[in-house]
């Protein structure tokens, strides 16, 4: 039997000796009851919502004194206890993500296959043909993330990571991934991958010609990779709907989905293999990022110095576009002439990608040597911090990579990670407190973390999940039965779960995966 939403009547309360208008309260209260229960259900309450609004309830009924409204109060309470029981039967389905109209799909789907003539003369032996469940499709009824198309707001991706993790159940990759779905024409998916652009934006008169941005981007491309995997199950087994729904429901998807979480972060590219985020040409750590030069400057990289600010300061403009630099990164020079000041390290202003200021270098006359000018520039965060914490790590982390339009708005962490700096101390032995956690949500610098055990204890994985890449569901999760005549004499049939999948990655550079004690190291002061 498919498991239904409740309704007012599944409470079992009786109102009907009530007068009119406590009656009508009472119905008017049992709906708000319903809408918690199913809320619930559908993970879209916490637990401590549940109980936050099961205690508002409660008080609008002490509101009254009567003898009748007391007795409700009372069953009130028994409810509360009634729902949890009820929420537990099905924890390990909401775990997974699996709302009520799911389950409801799930086992509408499954009854049919049981019931259809084609699987019982299959089960029975009349036939031996196998194949895919008509109409049946894992997509449809457990999947976890939204497919859509187009740019969403960095915003709206970082509150859909939220989400995600404030359901408590085990978020995997493609759940902080954009979703896509691919055209079944195409099993090669070709996408432009930025490698450069130039922001070059200034103000000018009216009639003025506007300085000209521009963008790089090279083609890349990505195959269709096929995931699965499959399991002997006798037959008379297969006559157990309970044990049937149990384990398509929590294992089968599980399975799939815990090797895709894998290839996703650490996939080598090889063979059927996705090409991985911590292995794609461009994806460094931010410790790396840090301690090595980001930017240098050959001979002839310098196009220009001139004065600011009645010549108090100085502007620099360069020859190419630098989109790396940013502000607060410290620049130094070589092989200035009459601005002798230059030759030495600064803190530079970014005005756009092609000019940057640098504060309180007075200019003084016209620099003779640019065409012999050379540069270095490094991150501004390299031994910065006195005596770091996990949170100092972690936001100068976050910090380093909000560069470009591109904006880190999660960060994966395993478990053994998380508790560790959840139970970080001070030296009187008061914790930090580092972690936050609202509404059932952990946070860290502002970020919500994703608990994943796939990725080793110590390091990290942050970055654009939204902007940066996709998944792209080329085929759905499915399900298909299958026969041989080694399976046939032992009276039982194959199970098979698979998908297929493309996973592009159009902005490498938008993630960074490392480790944290190296990343401490690098910003630690000396």
């Amino acid at each position: 039997m498919a498991l239904k939403k409740f309704t007012v009547s599944d409470f079992n309360v009786k109102s009907d000796s009530l007068p009119e208008e406590q009656r009508v309260f009472m119905n008017n209260v049992l709906g708000l009851m319903c809408d918690v229960v199913n809320k619930a259900m559908e993970g879209a309450m916490t637990p401590e919502d549940v109980e936050t609004k099961f205690k508002g309830i409660g008080d609008m009924l002490k509101t009254y004194d009567s003898e009748v409204f007391k007795q409700l109060v009372k069953d009130n309470q028994e409810l509360v206890s009634q729902v949890k029981t009820l929420g537990e039967s099905i924890e390990k389905m909401q775990q997974k993500g699996l709302s009520m109209d799911a389950i409801n799909k799930f086992d509408e789907k499954l009854n049919e296959m049981f019931e259809s003539e084609k699987f019982k003369d299959f089960c029975s032996g009349h036939t031996r043909k196998s194949g895919e469940f008509t109409g049946f499709s894992l997509k449809d009824t457990v999947s976890m993330t939204d497919n859509y198309s187009g740019d969403l707001l960095i915003t709206q991706q970082q509150n859909r990571v939220v989400t995600q993790v404030a359901q408590q159940k085990k978020v995997h990759m493609r759940d902080v991934l954009k979703t896509l779905q691919g055209d079944p024409a195409f099993p090669q998916l070709s996408f432009t991958q930025v490698y450069d652009f130039d922001r070059n934006a200034s103000y000018t008169t009216e009639n003025g010609k506007l300085p000209e941005s521009s963008i790089k981007a090279k083609e890349e491309s990505a195959s269709t990779k096929r995931l699965g995997t499959h399991i002997r199950v006798s037959k008379r087994m297969l006559k157990s709907r309970v044990y049937i729904r149990s384990f398509i429901l929590n294992m089968l998807p599980e399975a799939i989905w815990m090797a895709e979480d894998w290839n996703i972060l650490f996939g080598d590219g090889n063979g059927e293999n996705l090409l991985g985020i911590a292995n794609q040409k461009g994806v460094s750590s931010v410790e790396s990022i840090i301690k090595d030069e980001i930017i240098k400057g050959d001979a002839g990289s310098v196009k220009n110095v001139s004065g600011y600010n009645s010549n108090k300061d100085t502007v620099v403009e360069f020859t190419n576009p630098q989109s790396l630099m940013l502000d607060g990164m410290s620049i130094t020079f070589s092989g200035a002439t009459t601005n002798t000041a230059l030759n030495a390290s600064h803190s530079l202003i970014k005005i756009n990608d092609r000019k940057i200021l640098l504060k309180g270098i007075a200019f003084t006359s016209t620099e003779e040597g640019l065409s012999s000018m050379t540069f270095t520039v490094n991150n501004s965060a390299y031994k910065s911090v006195e005596l770091p914490n996990s949170e100092d790590v972690i936001k100068t982390a976050f910090a380093v990579m909000a560069f470009a339009q591109y904006y880190p708005n999660a960060i994966v962490l395993n478990p053994i990670t998380v508790n560790s700096i959840e139970s970080e101390k001070d030296t009187t032995g008061r914790n930090l407190g580092i972690i936050t956690t609202r509404g059932g949500i952990k946070y860290v610098a502002g970020r919500p973390i994703i608990e994943y055990t796939g990725i080793p204890a110590g390091k990290y994985l942050l970055g654009d999940f939204n902007m940066a890449s996709a998944l792209v569901d080329y085929s759905s999760l499915t399900l298909e039965w299958a026969e041989d005549v080694e399976t046939k004499l032992c009276n039982e049939v194959v199970l098979i779960a698979q998908e297929e999948v493309i996973f592009p990655v159009y902005m490498p550079w938008a993630f960074a995966y490392g480790d944290l004690t190296a990343l401490k190291e690098a910003i630690t002061k000396e």
